[in-house]
């Protein structure tokens, strides 16, 4: 039993911690053209967004001067996406079951909302180090583990 409770308390401080984690890549949107949403997807054709992306150095740098994330510099770079594809997928934390679900569900909600052309506010998209493709200097797609969430004005 004291060997089950450890576990139990152990997966729970991990799902607190990579909640607690900023995203590597956040997009904005700013002009949707299609969304389309599957109970473990959602793809989202934007023909206009901004895509921040933050790049770590190799190895941590206890004199760095600036950002750091785990002790490594960073660099934060920000660009215009015209006619990107921006996918997101459920990570193991946010199936159902799963100690983020209600986020996966959240996120779902909101893309439908996308989907039916509803106005929610401006609606970020926060990826966790995700598959970034960039053709003649714009981001054409992005893919990978994350969520939706609807921009506090």
């Amino acid at each position: 039993m004291k060997h089950f409770c450890t576990h139990l308390v152990f997966c729970f401080l991990a799902s607190f911690i990579q909640a607690a984690i900023p995203p590597d890549t956040i997009v904005t949107l700013l002009k949707v053209k299609k969304v389309t949403v599957e109970d473990s997807v959602i793809v989202i054709v934007a023909e206009k967004a901004t895509t921040r992306i933050t790049l770590l150095a190799g190895a941590p740098d206890p004199s760095a001067k600036g950002d750091t994330r785990d002790g490594k510099p960073v660099t934060t770079v920000q660009v215009l996406s015209n006619e990107a594809t921006f996918t997101i997928k459920p990570d193991q934390y946010s199936q159902p079951g799963g100690m983020l679900e209600n986020v996966w569900k959240s996120s779902l909600a909101l893309a439908r909302q996308l989907q039916e052309n509803a106005k929610p506010g401006t609606v970020e998209m926060c990826f966790y180090a995700p598959d970034v493709v960039i053709q003649r200097h714009q981001i054409t797609s992005v893919i990978g583990f994350g969520y939706l969430v609807a921009k506090q004005p």
